[in-house]
């Protein structure tokens, strides 16, 4: 895994945050709250962690700004990424390499799965067996493309020897004459469905002028992307309310807008924007990504938490930076909601939804009910563990 360049880059910054402290793993580990040995093959390039918080810690405790916890998050992301993919790889390489033998061929076995595979991510054409079947059809089988192919000159039949019997009707004008049929009513439901969609954008004009329904976006528009699509993108987000720059680099803080959006609008909130979510940003007049300042939100948190305010404002800041839509994927596809990350299990447990932990007051008011229970902050023992060491070493200097 080490080989890879997304890999590689995380750790480069991993190396970089740790070089600055002039602490040994040992240390550093222990006030991230993750094993020695696992911080150094974050470090090395031969491990991703699978759960974000692990490494936002570590840059927290090595003094990182927001900015570079920003970067920190982002080449997580893509390091991820490549994880999931080269585990996904794995039982292929496997099930390829093992089912070779005496008299096999030098190329692997291609499982169903592999020939199958997913669409393509731009024209949502599959690669199955159904495909290469029509593809390797024989000469009595006429394969019909999406634009019939102009008819060829008649040849005259072979001239019948006397007293022979004659042949049967040939079939094939009449297979002609069906395939013409098949494409006329495919171009017929074509053009419906190009009505369609074209009105279905709520003006029932043309999406032309409409940069990420056009044909210059790709089908999804998605995290390590840097393009003019991701800048319109950007554009409509903050249109709607959202705080990011819109610098045409899909980071990390897109994506959480991208997620936030899609959850309010109804949309299934996973960060990528298909041409659902494109649909919505574009028919959007209000504010669906406004929310509370950190100022207002510090102020909020010392009132509720009445009992040790700074510690708790000092956890919301480890969790969160204090941004009440901030939303962090975890490796078992749940995610973590608004200023104190409540899990999704969590939340089930106090009988909240993902809408009302984007709402700071509940969230808050959510993570003091929490903090009840014990009369501490166990249950964000990591951010509980770098406040504490932090503290520890304000007092020190």
């Amino acid at each position: 895994m080490g080989g890879n360049r997304d890999v590689e880059e995380l750790a480069e910054l991993l190396r970089e945050l740790k070089g600055r402290t002039n602490r040994s793993y040992a240390a550093l580990a222990a006030r991230s709250g993750v094993s020695g040995s696992a911080l150094h093959r974050y470090c090395s390039g031969t491990s991703v962690p699978g759960d974000y918080e692990v490494i936002g810690r570590f840059g927290k405790v090595c003094g990182a700004g927001s900015e570079e916890l920003l970067e920190l998050h982002r080449r997580w992301v893509l390091a991820d990424a490549e994880r999931k993919r080269a585990v996904s790889r794995a039982p292929a390489a496997v099930s390829a390499t093992g089912s070779g033998g005496p008299g096999s061929p030098a190329t692997p076995d291609v499982s169903r799965d592999e020939t199958e595979g997913e669409p393509d991510g731009e024209t949502g054409v599959g690669t199955g067996p159904d495909v290469v079947a029509e593809a390797e059809a024989g000469p009595d089988v006429e394969a019909v493309p999406g634009v019939a192919a102009e008819p060829g000159p008649l040849r005259s039949a072979p001239a019948q020897e006397p007293g022979s019997a004659a042949p049967p009707p040939r079939r094939r004008p009449l297979i002609a004459v069906l395939a013409l049929a098949v494409v006329a009513a495919a171009g017929v439901a074509a053009a419906l469905l190009g009505k369609v969609f074209t009105s279905s954008g709520g003006s029932g004009g043309s999406s032309d002028d409409r940069l990420l329904l056009s044909s210059r976006c790709p089908v999804v528009v998605s995290m390590g992307q840097s393009d003019a699509c991701v800048h319109e993108l950007q554009s409509l987000l903050a249109r709607a309310g959202g705080k990011l720059d819109i610098d045409g680099a899909f980071g990390p803080v897109t994506q959480m807008r991208v997620v936030v959006f899609q959850l309010r609008s109804g949309l299934t909130p996973n960060g990528s924007v298909d041409e659902r979510t494109k649909r919505a940003l574009y028919e959007n007049a209000g504010k669906p990504l406004g929310t509370w300042t950190p100022e207002r939100v510090t102020r909020r948190i010392r009132e509720v938490f009445t009992e040790e305010p700074e510690r708790a404002v000092g956890i919301a800041d480890c969790a969160s930076l204090l941004d009440p839509l901030y939303t962090l994927p975890n490796s078992n596809a749940t995610r973590n909601w608004g200023v104190f990350q409540l899990y999704d299990g969590t939340l089930r447990k106090l009988g909240g939804t993902r809408e009302q932990a984007l709402d700071p007051d509940w969230n808050i008011r959510a993570a003091h009910r929490l903090w009840a229970l014990t009369h501490d902050f166990s249950a964000w023992q990591a951010c509980d563990r770098a406040y504490r060491a932090g503290s520890k070493g304000d007092k020190g200097s």
